[in-house]
């Protein structure tokens, strides 16, 4: 990699020999936070600083999430790749940790452990229509596969104890943890639920299967009206019926078209169902 001042006379050469560059082969360069980051043909992303001239490797990239949860970018992996530090308190076995008091604890420092990608493996469409004496109906069917969403607003109506999930703990006499102990209902939310929550006890399946669009129809013909035109009328309905889905919304709902904020619900609105009547006149 060359650099270059101003009036065009190299100022500085970087190579895998002569710096700290991991990789001779550069993909692509960007500017951020007043450093020049160079993404490298496997060899991750390597930061120089433009004072310094100092080449810094960075296997990893930190991005924006919600909470406990953060994009983080790595090599072989995508934008869509949702992680978290944090956990609750576990053994060397793996059990989560309950004291003598019976309560449980978190901890937000521990490596990186991936939740999943918010993208999806495939999206799928199947439409049908047909027609018969002057009436017309069609429908289409849309499916989304894998791929897993996250929701922040389960969390905190569990954390203040309004949801269902809660309820039916407190009815229960706690939490059972571990498959072999009771923690109390409200001291376990407390835990689990608090800054959005611990992310993996909120992370969903993305896969869907839904009515995306419905109408009937009818044509009326030019000889009932004089030849002068012929008339459709027709009755169409989009986003019907949601006929499979685990997440507690709809996961095809956005906050933001913001690349690193996808995939995650924080009191979004619900998505719509719509209706409308069509009229056409072809003279």
């Amino acid at each position: 990699m060359r650099c270059y001042s101003r009036d065009g006379k190299l100022s500085a050469s970087y190579t895998t020999h002569n710096s700290s560059l991991s990789n001779d082969s550069l993909l692509s360069l960007a500017e951020r936070k007043e450093q020049l980051w160079i993404g490298t043909d496997g060899g991750g992303i390597n930061i120089l600083h433009p004072e310094t001239g100092e080449i810094v490797n960075k296997d990893r990239l930190e991005l924006k999430g919600l909470g406990y949860t953060k994009f983080i970018l790595k090599e072989g992996g995508t934008l869509g790749d949702l992680y978290t530090n944090a956990d609750f308190i576990r053994d060397d076995k793996g059990y989560i940790q309950i004291d003598k008091n019976g309560d449980v604890a978190k901890t937000d420092n521990l490596p990186d452990i991936k939740l999943g990608s918010v993208f999806p493996k495939a999206n799928l469409a199947w439409n049908n229509s047909f027609s018969y004496k002057g009436i017309y109906a069609g429908f289409q069917l849309s499916a989304r596969l894998g791929g897993i969403v996250y929701s922040a607003t389960q969390a905190a109506l569990d954390q203040y104890g309004v949801s269902e999930a809660s309820a039916a703990a407190r009815d229960r006499g706690g939490v059972l943890v571990n498959g072999r102990s009771w923690v109390n209902a409200q001291q376990y939310y407390e835990i689990v639920a608090t800054s959005s929550g611990l992310p993996q006890y909120y992370t969903y399946s993305a896969t869907n299967l839904r009515l995306q669009e419905a109408h009937i129809g009818y044509t009326i013909p030019r000889k009932w009206l004089g030849n002068i035109c012929d008339i459709n009328v027709s009755v169409v309905g989009r986003n019907l019926w949601m006929i499979y889905c685990k997440a507690p919304f709809d996961p095809e709902a956005i906050a933001t078209t913001n690349n690193f904020y996808q995939g995650i619900d924080y009191f979004m609105m619900p998505s719509t169902r719509n209706f409308g009547f069509n009229v056409k006149i072809n003279f």
